[in-house]
């Protein structure tokens, strides 16, 4: 019984080979140039590499002109920059017990 189902084994995977080569000889099918993927390789790290240093460079922009702000409210106007600091806590409690408030309404 195992001596037939390898017979039929061995001759499904010889007519599948014959159909696969069969249509390998209809329809050719061309290797692409490695040149071509290495350009397109190439291209993408470019613009990997130049999107990253934009946003690079802005977040240090945007971040000199925070802290050079914050620093400039610190020292001519003490007060308001306390005010600021207790209002951004206040916003972070804000928010936090909000979401522990939502995560406790939809968990019953």
């Amino acid at each position: 019984m195992n001596k037939h189902l390898d017979e039929d084994n061995d001759q499904l995977y010889q007519k599948m080979r014959e159909g696969l080569d069969e249509l390998d000889e209809l329809f050719p099918s061309a290797t692409p140039d490695p040149a071509f993927f290495q350009s397109i390789v190439s291209e993408t790290t470019k613009r990997t590499k130049k999107r990253i240093r934009y946003e690079l460079f802005a977040f240090w922009g945007v971040s000199l002109v925070v802290l050079s702000t914050l620093y400039f409210i610190q020292t001519q106007a003490p007060a308001f920059y306390f005010i600021i600091q207790g209002l951004s806590i206040l916003a972070l409690v804000f928010i936090l017990a909000k979401r522990w408030v939502g995560n406790h309404d939809t968990n019953t």
